[in-house]
């Protein structure tokens, strides 16, 4: 959805006011849902920034995350999504529904002066209540290439509370393995594009070889964009641990977690049913934060 439909006094189009938007709540995170493709159990959620425009309705991220960058808001944008994802996990981690949080770090954030995202982090856990090992934060390939060092020296100083990084969005962009050496990286997420063409040999073969190379190198893979029961077996097939799309739930604002992870447990139930095929290997065991 376009952002500036408006039209101005003088034929052009309004621009939003994106601190405005931001300082009354208009922009908040939502949650997609994170499962294991083994026992369809719900692990953790991932924070996606949305705003809810009273004129324009939800709006994605990827429509405005651009016009805070070059606004130079993205940090500011980036510490409220932190805070308010935290603040959403620590009531559901309270009324025992233990879920990781993984929050976006866009490529953006690493061009700011003198980062020190860890001291943003570190008070919105001890108000939260929560550990450091029931967060994790997700960088896309992009932000590896183009803003290395600032990037591998952030993500060492958030490791040192005890969050997790995960690679967001892999194998759209030219990271190698070799790269991940020395950072502090336990997952990798295999891109959307790639999971929806699971119908092709290619894509399949591509997938396949992720996934034992991310296993060799002790890594968790997330396929992003299942949408279809056949996506899902094959995944698991394959060896794959976790899973995100619409087969399972899209976004959902914090007020309806609870409430769809009850109503998720027959739907789990079904989908741990499906015949499983051996991948060949033993998938990579990891300890988990306790799930609804």
């Amino acid at each position: 959805m376009a952002l500036d439909n408006t039209q101005n006094g003088n034929g052009g189009t309004p621009k939003p006011d994106l601190v405005r938007a931001l300082a009354q709540g208009e922009i908040e995170p939502y949650f997609q849902p994170k499962v294991d493709l083994r026992s369809a159990r719900v692990v953790g959620v991932e924070a996606l920034a949305r705003w809810d425009d009273p004129k324009l309705g939800l709006i994605a991220a990827s429509e405005f995350l651009g016009r805070f960058q070059a606004g130079g808001h993205m940090r500011l944008l980036t510490e409220r999504m932190i805070e308010s994802s935290i603040r959403a996990a620590g009531d559901w981690w309270r009324s025992g529904l233990g879920l990781q949080l993984s929050v976006n770090l866009s490529a953006g954030i690493f061009s700011e002066p003198e980062l020190r995202l860890d001291q943003v982090v570190t008070p919105a856990l001890a108000q939260a209540g929560l550990p450091g090992t029931a967060l994790q934060f997700e960088v896309t390939e992009e932000a590896l290439v183009t803003e290395a060092d600032v990037a591998a020296k952030a993500l060492q100083q958030l490791s040192t509370l005890g969050a997790t990084v995960s690679i967001d969005d892999f194998g759209t962009g030219h990271f190698s393995f070799r790269q991940l050496m020395g950072l502090p990286i336990e997952e990798l997420k295999i891109d959307r594009s790639l999971i929806l063409g699971l119908d092709n040999e290619m894509d399949r073969t591509i997938i396949r070889s992720t996934i034992h190379l991310a296993h060799q190198m002790g890594l968790q893979v997330v396929a992003e964009g299942v949408e279809t029961e056949d996506a899902w077996r094959q995944l698991r097939s394959m060896g794959c641990e976790r899973a995100q799309g619409f087969l399972i739930a899209k976004p959902l604002p914090a007020r309806e977690v609870p409430a769809w992870l009850a109503s998720w447990n027959h739907r789990a139930r079904e989908l741990s049913a499906t015949k499983r095929v051996h991948p060949g290997r033993k998938p990579v065991e990891r300890s988990e934060p306790a799930a609804a």
